[in-house]
């Protein structure tokens, strides 16, 4: 889940939480679109 509130639009960023996991920390959208489509690769690769 992607929290985007104030904070996030001024900063450029999204807040993550991962079912079952928890918080995961904020990361920049370019950062988070990064990791996205490493695990994507990951897993068509798998």
């Amino acid at each position: 889940m992607l929290i985007i509130g104030e904070k996030e639009e001024q900063d450029n960023s999204v807040s993550v939480r991962q079912h079952g996991k928890g918080d995961q920390g904020t990361l920049r959208i370019q950062d988070f679109v990064d990791k996205m489509q490493t695990e994507i690769k990951e897993l068509l690769s798998a």
